[in-house]
């Protein structure tokens, strides 16, 4: 019986892709709206956050013309650059690791940068379907049978909104694309072009844009008015575009070094009709930016929501086997405590202490261990390695997909080989993989950026592994440097 259903699923899926047609059935959705947050008013219709589920087959259908896709843009090189949505090989670390290199460089060269978070009202909801699939055709070479299906994936789409045991009646959906959708890169893709007009830097993560550009202090006014001019376009063409760019909710931040910030006299940017107030830290695909890049905001925040996940778990540890707890503290602290931990980088042992102190935790609430009990073996027993070296290991294993092309090619352009002196002969020579480590002023500034820290940790492995006779007793030097 299994075997007929999938055999007709596939049957099914084959004939859409033949003849350029998708099922009404698989263009009906659910809408079931889920409040953003507990304690807000129930009430409020601007407090729920409408989830839209589609049946599984047209997921499965969409994964399968996803991949024949990506597959078109990247042989052709068709996508953005700093786009890091829906693409293999990116994610919101890579995006915000070339963010925050452009401003430790920039801070590291005594300049000042200004960073700004655009924010779009419904950004998958106003997407115009005629322009879509004119794009598709003039822009990303999609032709024939092809475009017809996509045509026809964006026809006769309804939408049905549940709550508890009531619903609507499904109403047509003329405009809008499923949230997390590859389309609404592609359909924003001419946005890049309008950024670089301006001579500014950009990244992109789906929806989320960021502006950046670096100036000596005394030149911010420029800055800030070439930042206030890009964004007049940007808006024009998402009015031209059927999009909404919210200047209420568009936040803006100055980075430099303490001294530099306290200097200048500017407090806000002016962005068409809205005055945007310059905040002390922004959160950025779920990372705290503060002006000086110390992460200290960031930090402080990790802290204070994994302790609060570690005194539930403590509430019900006795009611736990070994296995389920590790999995808990794995789930609720670690994917906080390793999520974009290679911004930590280069960080002031003072300031990764606070998270180490939320392992130690972890680890004798998991043991049912005191204070007074050592935490090395126990970090030991449990193979967690500790927060230093799990920064370390993240930096590394970067690193190494940069050097085969497994990583986005903005990382893999900011490395380079380590290029021996011609007059004479080094011993590192037998390490034809070491980098090059670029010169900075500022420890707290250039020396953290990717392209610092990744190789320093890099040649450091590197380094270990020559002195090493066997990989035994690599693997030897590396347990007792990381648990000394």
């Amino acid at each position: 019986m299994y075997v007929c259903v999938l055999c007709v699923c596939v049957c099914v899926i084959n004939i859409s892709l033949a003849t350029g047609v998708v099922p009404d059935c698989f263009k009906s959705a659910v809408v079931r709206p889920l409040i953003k947050k507990p304690g807000l008013d129930v009430n409020e219709l601007k407090n729920y956050r409408p989830v839209s589920n589609l049946p599984f087959l047209s997921k499965l259908l969409e994964r399968i013309i996803l991949e024949q896709l990506s597959a078109h843009l990247s042989r052709n090189s068709l996508m953005p650059v700093y786009q890091s949505a829906y693409r293999p090989h990116h994610s919101t670390e890579t995006a915000l690791l070339r963010i925050t290199t452009d401003l430790l460089n920039a801070t590291d060269s005594g300049l000042v940068s200004a960073l700004v978070l655009l924010d779009l009202s419904a950004a998958f909801d106003t997407i115009d379907h005629q322009l879509l699939v004119d794009r598709l055709s003039s822009t990303f070479g999609i032709h024939d049978t092809a475009l017809s299906w996509f045509r026809n994936y964006l026809q006769n789409r309804s939408q049905t909104v549940t709550t508890d045991s009531f619903s609507s009646q499904p109403v047509p959906v003329r405009f809008g694309v499923p949230q997390g959708s590859v389309l609404f890169t592609l359909y924003t893709q001419p946005l890049s072009l309008v950024i670089e007009r301006h001579g500014l830097n950009y990244n992109s993560f789906a929806d989320d844009t960021q502006l950046q550009n670096s100036a000596k202090p005394e030149d911010v006014d420029d800055l800030l008015g070439s930042i206030s001019s890009c964004f007049t376009d940007i808006k024009n063409w998402m009015t031209e575009n059927k999009l909404k760019l919210n200047s209420e909710k568009t936040e803006a931040l100055l980075v430099g070094t303490r001294q530099k910030i306290a200097s200048l006299t500017v407090t806000d940017l002016q962005l068409d009709d809205a005055t945007v107030p310059f905040s002390p830290a922004v959160k950025n695909l779920g990372v705290f930016l503060d002006s000086t890049l110390s992460m200290q905001t960031h930090i402080s925040s990790i802290i204070k929501t994994c302790f609060f996940h570690l005194r539930r778990i403590a509430s019900i540890r006795r009611y736990l086997t070994h296995d389920a707890c590790v999995k808990l503290v794995v789930s609720l602290i670690f994917s906080r405590l390793d999520y974009c931990n290679s911004l930590l980088a280069g960080l002031p042992a003072s300031s990764i202490h606070g998270l180490q102190r939320v392992q130690n935790a972890a680890a004798r609430l998991t043991l049912r261990k005191t204070k007074r009990d050592h935490i090395t073996p126990l970090l030991r027993s449990l193979h967690w390695l500790p927060v230093n070296t799990r920064i370390s290991y993240k930096l590394s294993t970067l690193v190494y997909k940069c050097l085969n092309d497994s990583a986005p090619e903005y990382l893999q352009s900011s490395l380079d080989l380590y290029t021996q002196p011609s007059d004479r002969p080094l011993r590192s020579a037998a390490d034809p993989l070491r980098l090059h480590i670029p010169r900075s002023k500022l420890a707290s500034a250039g020396q953290r950026a990717f392209p610092s820290a990744g190789p320093s940790v890099w040649n450091s492995l590197l380094l270990e592994l020559r002195q090493s006779p066997s990989l035994d007793a690599f693997k030897s030097r590396l347990k007792t440097q990381f648990f000394p």
